[in-house]
């Protein structure tokens, strides 16, 4: 008996490890790391993109890490039809099943399609266990990043316009070409460059002298401050526009200050450094709205000039008497908000703007200093007013930063993790009072306030943070699943944001300033978007792969976003400062660099569109299919060329913006001509020259900017220009060509 019960325990012991096959689990399988070919070779994978074996064997092209998921995958989900088709029919042997036997064709199809979605489809499934890797172009940094000799070096991250020339390399030999014979002899070739060179120098020679050489000593801030009736309509145009996105004023409190301010008992009696921090607020109001009003408004000449040079000299003054307050004094809310407005009108009025981040990091600093970036909750003795300001000024100073340093191409100042200070609430000024003990609660969201835009942004900033970290850091490290999750998030959180915000009462009649408001709340969106997905769209300079469609997409549309305010309306004066809209009569900093970096980008999609394979059309299809290119490339032709016109303009009428004038101009010309040779020189303009060179282009867009920054009051032959200029339907440097030489 004991013999036939371990006999017994022995078989069930065995059907328990040897079960049935219909009712086996399935073995998870294990994730794979290694890349398809070293797996088939049994070799050890260093997990690059390509890998070291697969670089050694010169088969860097098969290196694929998702060949090995993909056929898992496949395989799993055919081998349960497999097992049910065999059980239902009895049949002893399995037929290869034709689909099965062509894994490896559909792989790379699926591969395709699935990398071609939208951020919001990927994210509904699950994380994949092996994620997509970085190609190393996009993970270095390149020596385009690298400026300067000596002691006078610059710095450029990504996010910087610098790499993006750095994908054209006729421009990059001929700028190459040109500082070797600035060197040499001064009787050479680009000598249409030099001339350039010294009419900005006489420029700036001839200002410096007339603008900055008189005010040895600074006076006091009171007595720049413009007459009542001008200041009344720039204070009316700041609130209706920079004040509905960066909140730095309450604009009751502001508004009461200012009657008294104007007076006549209020100048004796009150307090000499109150008088004078709200008088340097005063005055970075009226410069960050100088470059919005009229010229007519600040000069009964009429000269744009006169305001721009005006407001420089209000920030001029500012800064000194920001320079005889001690370093304690400057520890107050009252000062900060001063230096916001500051730092919005550098970049609003083009006065030092590229180097903003340098004054953000100092404001970010200052704001640290006396706790703005924790939540007002630490401190005792507080009132909700002024906790809801704390919370306004601290998210204004972050986005200012984050601004600037993704203009400039660095990591921001601080991280989502080194702040914990509360997002503002959805409330109107006039719903704050500085007696009021206790504030109403928050309006939804949905519901329009003048602070509808600033909470908005407020949603999206720990992922913007991550943008520019990520982007902007030494090796770019994240994952290209981690760059789709946080499109998505900017994406979505864009979508759910208002696009109108009530106007002030004292602001009048501003319906135009409705415009700038949307378009100023998307363009600081757009940015993130455009900067996070560059990188992998200018990495298909050398290699191309279907795996960043995508990018390149989002980037397409993206840069035509920025750009689409350029285009000028039927009922606007051509040639003068209302033929744009508000938001493109900013002259600096981001406002600048970001448009002609969007120009840049598309000038280099073209260069990718003439690589790209197509499949031709079918024999006896319909033409629009062969013509659905060609539309796409007009469009995009059109919308540099009114980039090209616009920064035109702003050298005619601002004198300034004469690089990214030149720049632009070659980097068009790179474009056409990459074109032109790839289509054989077939176009659909009428006429294109056949010696269509940056060697020859270069010189008359020089020439042609000299002759702008000469120009008198920047009025004269306006229209001419322009129908000459880029007016023409086809390339506009021919026209060039027969007017200048």
């Amino acid at each position: 008996m004991d013999a036939l019960h371990e006999l017994q325990n022995s078989k069930q012991s065995f059907m328990r490890v040897n079960r049935q096959r219909g009712s086996s689990v399935q073995r998870k399988s294990r994730s794979t790391v290694s890349c398809f070919p070293c797996r088939q070779r049994k070799v050890k994978c260093d997990r690059l993109a390509p890998c070291g074996q697969c670089t050694r064997r010169s088969s860097a092209e098969a290196c694929d890490y998702l060949s090995n998921s993909s056929k898992a995958e496949t395989l799993t989900s055919v081998s349960p039809a497999i097992t049910s088709t065999s059980t239902q029919e009895n049949r002893g042997e399995i037929q290869p099943d034709p689909v099965s036997t062509n894994d490896d064709n559909l792989v790379p199809l699926a591969h395709t399609i699935d990398h071609t979605r939208s951020p919001t489809i990927l994210c509904n499934h699950p994380p994949q266990r092996t994620p997509i890797p970085i190609m190393g172009s996009i993970e270095s940094l390149t020596p385009s990043c690298f400026h300067g000799s000596g002691t006078r070096t610059r710095y450029f991250g990504r996010s910087h316009w610098a790499l993006t020339l750095d994908m054209f390399p006729d421009l990059k030999a001929h700028l190459q070409k040109y500082h070797v014979v600035k060197r040499g002899q001064p009787g050479s070739d680009l000598h249409e460059h030099q001339g350039v060179r010294c009419a900005k120098q006489k420029r700036l020679q001839t200002t410096y002298q007339t603008h900055t050489q008189p005010n040895l000593q600074t006076p006091r801030l009171e007595t720049l401050v413009s007459p009542r009736n001008i200041t009344d309509k720039l204070v009316g145009i700041y609130f209706s526009t920079f004040e509905t996105t960066f909140r730095v004023l309450h604009a009751p409190q502001f508004l009461a200050e200012y009657e008294a301010f104007w007076s006549p008992r209020d100048s004796t009696s009150s307090n000499s450094w109150l008088r004078d921090v709200f008088a340097a607020k005063l005055l970075g109001t009226l410069a960050c709205a100088t470059s919005l009003a009229d010229s007519e408004l600040l000069s009964s000449e009429g000269k744009s000039q006169i305001s721009n040079q005006t407001a420089k000299q209000w920030i001029q003054a500012i800064g000194s008497w920001a320079k005889t307050v001690t370093t304690y004094a400057k520890l107050d809310l009252d000062f900060i908000q001063v230096m916001c407005l500051i730092l919005i009108a550098r970049q609003a009025i083009a006065y030092e703007g590229d180097l903003s981040w340098l004054g953000a990091g100092s404001l970010v600093r200052e704001a640290m200093m006396i706790g703005l970036h924790r939540d007002p909750s630490n401190f005792k003795g507080i009132s909700p007013f002024l906790a809801e300001s704390r919370r306004r000024l601290w998210y204004t100073i972050m986005e200012l930063d984050l601004q600037a340093a993704l203009d400039t191409g660095v990591p921001s100042t601080i991280s989502e993790d080194e702040f914990d200070c509360a997002p503002p609430s959805n409330l109107n000024d006039e719903d704050l009072s500085p007696d009021s003990a206790v504030v109403l609660p928050p309006k939804h969201t949905a519901v329009l306030t003048r602070s509808s835009f600033q909470v908005s942004l407020a949603q999206s900033l720990n992922s913007r943070i991550k943008v520019v970290k990520i982007v902007n850091r030494i090796r770019l490290k994240s994952t290209y699943q981690d760059v789709l999750d946080l499109s998505e998030i900017i994406t979505t959180s864009l979508s759910q944001s208002p696009f109108l915000v009530p106007s002030h009462e004292s602001s009048g009649n501003d319906g135009s300033y409705s415009d700038f408001r949307k378009s100023l709340y998307l363009f600081l969106v757009y940015r993130y978007i455009l900067a996070l997905h560059r990188p992998f769209v200018l990495s298909l300079a050398e290699v191309r792969t279907e795996m960043y469609t995508f990018s390149r997409r989002i980037c397409i549309q993206a840069c035509l976003s920025l750009l689409s305010p350029l285009k000028l309306t039927d009922n606007t004066s051509r040639g003068t400062q209302q033929a744009y809209p508000h938001i493109l009569r900013l002259r600096g900093g981001m406002f600048r660099s970001e448009l002609f970096h969007a120009a840049v980008t598309l000038c280099f999609e073209l260069r990718l569109q003439v690589k790209d394979n197509l499949l031709p059309a079918l024999p006896g299809a319909n033409t629009d299919y062969a013509t659905q290119n060609n539309n796409q490339r007009e469009i995009l032709l059109d919308t540099v060329k009114s980039a090209i016109k616009y920064f035109e303009f702003k050298v005619r009428t601002e004198k300034q913006a004469c690089k990214a004038f030149m720049l632009l101009n070659m980097v068009y010309v790179s474009a056409q001509s990459e074109l032109l040779s790839g289509t054989g020189g077939h176009s659909n303009c009428e006429t294109q020259p056949n010696d269509l060179t940056l060697e020859n282009a270069c010189p008359l867009a020089a020439r042609r900017c000299r002759e702008l920054l000469l120009e008198g009051d920047g009025q004269a032959d306006c229209q001419h220009s322009e129908e000459n200029w880029l007016g023409y339907p086809g390339n506009p440097f021919m026209v060039c060509m027969q007017i200048w030489c």
